[in-house]
């Protein structure tokens, strides 16, 4: 009880305590994620270097095979002896805070460290932003277990460092509070949003320092805007990027097949599923270096340089392909930035096709990047705020938020009609993971009174037997409940549950 009443205290606490763990937190991951996003652009000029002199003289291609052989043979020892590390580290995050997994923060940090870098600057279709979250997230946890701390700030402190790690990768602390609240932690909490807010901004200053003010996604010009009557184009691309966005999510879903029906055949493990991903990146490399890494060069370019639309539909089929080859094999590496990459070729693609039925003018397809960009993310992720103020603040214009918001909307509201899922919940589900047995201790959590529970009494919750509800936080005054106490929209409740049941009861009562 001594630990449940820590927990609540901390809970309950002022301002001030969320502000400095989330300084302490923003500095630790913050240093991390930029230190694993300077390691990968160093490492990646010098891969494109070695591609760019093969082109002159292919038989450098022979020492480029054999060390990337020998590179993705190595990552494949370290996810070996630790699959936590594998893919995108974002549903792992989920699966820690729902009580369904408990990783090793140390052996996920510099195992993902180590792998992710060398994975993603090797040319692999793999985004940065996924393990970045989960280098934030273990960083901030070592952070949790250096200061001693109870598992409702152990979760707080993950939540932030997952926060910051977004924000630290791409410049975007905004997006970073939303996209913990909207994909990871679901429910809107003051302890973790002000923890998380400060966190991310902390971060986000390393990160500026490090890399320069310019936005990642800089167009070096002004969007262009079309007028209320051309709205309706809007529309319809919202309609093509949910549809795109739905097939996206079958395929990579199902994609590991692929490995399965090769590895099978050429008896190559499983966690060394990279090795025939790096066997089918290297000829791509070869004869189109410009579309190898996360996509973020690929993206500007788009904007800066005039393409036919031929060129862009082959672009989005190598970049389409590629990604789910490199992501599926298990290495180390994120969709986030890969999905993007992908939206800005439909927004581009679509673009074009309605510049070519003078619908739209050349001037106008810079707007249709970024546009199919934030569309295309918030149909896949399900997370249309998170779409709309990364793209935001990764392209630096704020005058299109109308646009951005109408395109995100359209795109989200397709994908749900055709049941689709958050594509992160849906790899979580996927992973089959179920909380571990050991995982049996007692901890407190905090859930937001929705419109569900509004002005029910406690006893007419029907909660399970080896669930306590214990406070209610209303407008700032605390009561202990009992089984008569009204709950009030909005308030915070504090419950007592088994760890490994936190999952459990946040489908129940929100």
């Amino acid at each position: 009880m001594e630990n449940h009443h820590r927990e609540f205290r901390f809970s309950a606490g002022s301002i001030m305590s969320f502000v400095w763990r989330g300084i302490v937190v923003g500095i630790v991951s913050g240093v991390v994620v930029s230190l694993f996003r300077l390691a990968i652009e160093l490492l990646f000029e010098i891969v494109l270097s070695q591609y760019h002199a093969a082109q002159a003289n292919p038989l450098r291609l022979v020492p480029i095979t054999l060390v990337s052989l020998l590179v993705v043979w190595l990552i494949s020892l370290l996810v070996k002896s630790d699959p936590d590390i594998k893919g995108s580290g974002i549903p792992h995050i989920e699966g820690e805070l729902k009580g369904l997994l408990r990783t090793d923060w140390w052996s996920v940090l510099w195992k993902k460290f180590v792998a992710g870098v060398c994975a993603i600057s090797m040319g692999f279709m793999l985004g940065r932003e996924g393990p970045s979250i989960q280098l934030g997230a273990m960083s901030a946890k070592g952070v949790a277990k250096f200061l001693k701390a109870s598992p409702l700030e152990t979760r707080a402190f993950i939540a932030s460092g997952a926060a910051a790690g977004l924000s630290a990768a791409f410049n975007a602390p905004i997006a970073g509070l939303l996209f913990v609240v909207e994909e990871i932690y679901h429910h809107f909490s003051r302890m973790v949003w002000v923890t998380a807010l400060v966190a991310s901004l902390v971060a986000n200053f390393i990160s500026l320092n490090i890399f320069g003010l310019t936005p990642v996604l800089s167009m070096n010009q002004e969007l262009p805007f079309l007028s209320l009557k051309q709205y309706w184009i809007f529309v319809l691309l919202g309609i093509f990027l949910g549809l795109m966005g739905f097939g996206y999510e079958k395929v990579i879903l199902n994609f590991h097949r692929f490995y399965d029906f090769f590895g099978e055949k050429c008896r190559v493990p499983s966690h060394a599923y990279g090795v025939i991903g790096i066997l089918l990146i290297i000829p791509i490399g070869y004869f189109y270096p410009q579309l190898l890494g996360g996509g973020h060069r690929l993206i500007i370019s788009l904007a800066q340089e005039h393409q036919i639309l031929a060129t862009i539909c082959l672009y989005f089929f190598i970049r389409f392909v590629w990604s789910m080859i490199s992501y599926s094999s298990g290495l180390p590496g994120g969709i986030f930035l890969p999905m993007l990459t992908l939206g800005s070729l439909l927004g581009m693609t679509f673009g074009l096709t309605f510049e070519q039925l003078h619908l739209i003018s050349e001037t106008a397809l810079p707007l249709f990047i970024v546009l199919g960009m934030a569309g295309y993310f918030g149909a896949i992720s399900k997370a249309p705020l998170t779409a709309m103020i990364l793209v935001t603040e990764m392209v630096g214009d704020l005058k299109q938020l109308m646009a951005i918001g109408v395109v995100t909307l359209v795109s989200y509201i397709v994908m749900d009609l055709l049941k689709g899922e958050p594509i992160y919940e849906a790899m979580l589900a996927k992973m089959s993971v179920t909380a571990p047995s050991n995982i049996i201790e007692p901890t407190l959590i905090e859930l937001i009174v929705s419109d569900k529970l509004a002005g029910k009494r406690v006893r007419d919750l029907a909660l399970p037997k080896n669930i306590l509800l214990t406070t209610q936080i209303y407008h700032q005054k605390s009561e202990v409940v009992s089984g008569t106490t009204v709950l009030h929209a909005g308030a915070t409740i504090f419950l007592v549950v088994n760890e490994s049941e936190i999952s459990k009861v946040k489908q129940l009562l929100l």
